[in-house]
């Protein structure tokens, strides 16, 4: 902002010098040229009169006569009442400045003078013209200068806010600047603050809450379900209490995962990790005998092989999504592939239904948007894909295909 105000208060005084200062120069160039001409009119008046009284007096007019009354670098051109003409003085060039005497009675008087009179003082004019607009366009630039800094410095101020608008033990409190409008921003941004801070403190008190009270009752049912576990009395029932557990350390893993998420906090580096082994038993514990109770088929290959950079309880977030989406929308077989191939390692999860109408294509990973085949999980499964560097996306609609591309791991 500041130099665009210097560029453009630099240019206006620009066009201002030259709309007036050029014509000022022209002006003071056509006066030094009449100050010429007037005074050779004077000096030929003068002379018409001098020589005019000689011969009233019957003095002769002669060079000499002629010569003495010529002011010094001009020369007079006398034509007398008989005809005769009489020129005397110096010499001023092929082109001389020249006036005739208004007043000369039977004489004809000239006077010239050489035709650098007319510019000796152009020069120092223009010089002059030059000098102001100089200080002129100087001066302009400096209050531009002076104003750039008056209005860009509380702006400066007002963007150093913006960048700690929500910021944890940061109040944006901008300083009264003088300018209204700039003044008006600045309550507004400082009021922003405020409200955006307050539902930031609200969601993390919720988030804290929501955490707190979950893993209460998880930690109550894990304690009934060791005990069903020391209950049990056949190797089918020891195993249905096993596979309980490991649901519920799933479920808080989860709940500590997305707490992690919906804080912000930068993640830990993820380790290699077999996706097709963790899919494949994730899938054949916690969604095939939903499946089953529904009716439809469910596989997952290969079993293992595929190693990727996802953290394995985001994967099991992830297949829980678009399983979910793919029981709830989908029809017919479902399945879950995953591979290897130009440096990513891809989870595809493909059902046999109607799929997604085109139009809603574009917007199945925007929050909020619960029918069709989308919804708020889908953008948090790309949200947790992400986070590792990779993409999910719909790759076909009908029927629909939904793939999750993240880096692969060499074994």
């Amino acid at each position: 902002m500041r130099r665009r105000l210097l560029v453009s208060t630099g240019l206006i005084a620009l066009v201002a010098v030259l709309v007036l200062g050029v014509p000022l120069g022209i002006v003071g160039t056509r006066l030094l040229t009449q100050r010429a001409e007037s005074r050779l009119e004077r000096d030929a008046d003068e002379a018409a009169v001098a020589l005019g009284r000689r011969l009233r007096v019957g003095q002769p007019v002669d060079a000499a006569a002629v010569r003495a009354l010529a002011r010094a670098g001009d020369r007079l051109d006398v034509v007398l009442p008989d005809g005769r003409r009489v020129a005397a003085g110096a010499d001023v060039g092929s082109d001389p400045l020249r006036a005739q005497a208004a007043r000369a009675g039977a004489l004809r008087v000239t006077a010239l003078a050489p035709a650098a009179e007319r510019t000796d003082d152009v020069g120092g004019v223009w010089l002059t013209v030059i000098v102001l607009s100089l200080l002129a366009v100087g001066t302009a630039v400096g209050l531009a200068l002076l104003q750039a800094r008056r209005l860009a410095a509380p702006m400066e101020r007002l963007a150093a806010g913006v960048e700690r608008v929500a910021e944890p033990g940061v109040t944006v409190d901008a300083a009264p600047s003088g300018i209204a409008e700039l003044d008006a921003i600045g309550a507004a941004l400082a009021d922003a603050d405020r409200r955006v801070e307050d539902v930031l403190r609200r969601e993390r008190e919720f988030s804290d809450n929501a955490s707190h009270q979950l893993r209460t009752p998880l930690a109550g049912v894990r304690m009934r379900l060791e005990e069903l576990r020391a209950l049990a009395t056949s190797a089918e029932a020891a195993a249905e209490a096993d596979a309980a557990l490991a649901q519920v350390d799933r479920l808080v893993g989860t709940i500590e995962h997305l707490e992690a998420l919906a804080r912000g906090r930068d993640p830990e580096p993820v380790a290699t990790a077999d996706l097709a082994r963790v899919v494949a038993e994730h899938v054949e514990v916690a969604w095939a005998p939903r499946f089953a109770s529904a009716g439809r088929a469910l596989s997952a290959a290969p079993r293992d092989g595929v190693l990727g950079r996802l953290a394995p309880e985001a994967a099991r977030q992830v297949v829980d999504v678009l399983l979910d989406n793919a029981l709830r929308h989908g029809g017919g077989a479902t399945a879950v592939r995953l591979s290897a191939t130009g440096g990513w390692a891809l989870l595809r999860v493909r059902d046999e239904g109607p799929g997604v109408p085109p139009e809603r294509a574009e917007a199945l990973f925007e929050r909020g948007v619960s029918s069709g085949s989308g919804g708020v999980g889908l953008a948090v499964a790309r949200e947790l894909v992400r986070r590792e560097g990779g993409e999910l996306s719909l790759v076909h609609a009908r029927p629909a295909c939904f793939e999750a591309a993240v880096p692969a791991a060499a074994r």
